[in-house]
């Protein structure tokens, strides 16, 4: 993998739509993420358990609860099929890597699994992207 890690987001907003399990974990969910990817901020916001939009950038106003991110070489040891130990979960990561997750815990507790398959619909996205080039 490169040095930068371009999230493809509308892959990743159409999987985590398609994804039961994420729609399951999701749902009664409403929230706003900051997604840091190195010095690169993505938003989602997600609206009853639907990822209603995803968007990478900032004018600076956009709106969070929950801020996920780290460096991107870390993201990339995350995305892999088969992350080695530490870098296999969001959460994880936090404890022993340059990775955090911040905001409003309560609600990033509450709907952990849906976090967990955040993770994972990000790592297939970004793998077949990566297969496409």
């Amino acid at each position: 993998m490169s040095e930068t890690l371009l999230l493809p987001v509308d892959a990743i907003r159409d999987g985590l739509n398609a994804d039961p399990e994420f729609t399951l974990a999701a749902r009664f969910w409403y929230c706003d993420l900051r997604i840091g990817v190195g010095e690169d901020l993505y938003f989602m916001r997600i609206e009853n358990g639907r990822v209603a939009s995803f968007k990478l950038g900032t004018q600076g106003f956009d709106p969070y609860l929950i801020h996920i991110g780290g460096t991107a070489e870390v993201w990339q040891q995350m995305l892999v099929e088969v992350p080695k130990p530490f870098y296999h979960d969001w959460f994880a990561a936090s404890f022993h890597h340059e990775f955090e997750i911040s905001g409003d815990l309560g609600s990033a507790y509450a709907y952990y699994f849906a976090i967990r398959r955040m993770h994972a619909i990000f790592g297939r996205s970004v793998r077949a992207l990566e297969r496409a080039a």
